[in-house]
Formats: structure tokens, sequence, C-alpha cells
């Protein structure tokens, strides 16, 4: 008569096979993990590149930085941070800060409309803007005066003026971040203003190689 082996220990014999062939996997599943996380914490990591840059980030900020000077110095209360939205319009009263406060304040609808897209990516809405002989400032940088011209804001800054200072250039994944430090500026001093944070991703069509994509604005207390 021939003896069966007992159920139990049949089980016990299948458990221990799972066991030798699952223990291994799973560890080899854990630091695949572990290596994983530590991979796309490293892409997450933000990368100083200010000295690479500087030149493109200061080519935008010429660009635009009228808009930045006028809300900080009109539209703001002290100790005030403001992220800006950028509706059609707001990008259009940014895109007239190339102009100096002095200067040719009208130019072609297409001009202008050329400065938009190579700050923003798209095409400006000049349907939208104002029909008016000059922008109210600080309300608008830029205005209709026709319908194949632009009026931009122009004027005088008198003895204070403000000066700008790029801090640093920061690359996080496809992200950019840019951050400048202004100051007014006259004879007998040199005071805070604020600083502009401008978030950035990467356009080969764009002159300056990058687009806007986030303004934050802060006036300093």
């Amino acid at each position: 008569m021939k003896r069966r082996t007992p159920k139990l220990l049949v089980s016990f014999f299948i458990l221990a096979i799972i066991l030798i062939i699952a223990v291994p996997s799973t560890g080899f599943a854990a630091k695949t993990t572990v290596s994983t996380v530590k991979a796309k914490n490293a892409k997450k990591q933000s990368k100083n590149v200010t000295v690479k840059y500087r030149k493109q980030m200061n080519r935008i900020l010429e660009a635009t930085q009228l808009y930045y000077s006028i809300r900080l110095n009109y539209s703001m209360q002290s100790g005030e941070t403001k992220k800006i939205k950028l509706t059609s319009l707001e990008k259009q009263n940014v895109a007239a800060g190339r102009q100096g406060l002095e200067g040719q304040s009208r130019i072609t609808n297409f001009a202008f409309s050329q400065r938009v897209k190579e700050l923003f990516g798209a095409n400006a809405r000049i349907a939208s803007l104002s029909f008016k002989t000059y922008p109210e400032t600080p309300k608008e940088l830029v205005v209709r005066c026709n319908s194949n011209y632009v009026k931009l804001a122009v004027g005088e800054w008198g003895e204070d003026y403000p000066v700008y200072k790029l801090k640093s250039v920061t690359k996080q994944g496809k992200k950019w971040k840019a951050v400048f430090k202004v100051n007014m500026y006259d004879a007998y001093a040199d005071q805070t203003l604020g600083k502009v944070t401008l978030t950035l991703k990467k356009n080969k069509k764009s002159s300056y190689g990058f687009n806007i994509t986030g303004i934050t604005l802060r006036r300093s207390k």
C-alpha cells in the first residue's frame, strides 16, 4: 500500500517554491523603483544657467521692461505680489514695453503683431485695442490710433528712473525662470522697487529663443 504525502506538507513545498521565485523578483523591482524615483527627482532639480543665458534674458527684459516699471510704480501697493493674467490684451501691453519712454510712439499693426509673436508665440489681436489718440497709462501702454497703426506710451521718467539687474536664470525640466531685481535710481539714492519673475519655454522660432509663459511682480515694502 502506497503512502500518500500529507496535504499540509505539499502545500508547504508549494509555498516555499513560490517564495523562492517571488522574493528575488520583488527585490529587483523595489531597487528599480527606487532608481526610477531618484532619476525623476534629479530631473526635477533646478539648474542654474545664468551665465549661459544672460544675454538672451536681458534682450527679453529690454523688450518688455517698460511694462514692469509702469505696473510696479503706479499699479501696485507696497509689499504686494501680483501674478499677471496674460490675456491677449495684456500680452500686447507687455509687448509695448520695448518702446522707451522717449522716442517713436507709432508703429504699424504688422510690426507690433510681430513683437507680440516673438515674445509669446501668438499673434496680436489688434482689433481688441481701443481707438484713442494716446494710451492712458498706467491702465494701458498701447492703443489703435487708426486702422493701420498702433500708438505706444511715451514720456519721461524725470529724476528717478528704473534700473534692472538679472539675478538668476534657472532651468527645471522644460521650464525656465528668470529673476530680475528693480531699483529706482537718482543722483542721490538707489532704492529697491521690487522684483520681476518670468517663466519661459524654449522656442527656436523666436528671435529670443524663448517665449514668456508667466509674469509675477513683487513690489518691495
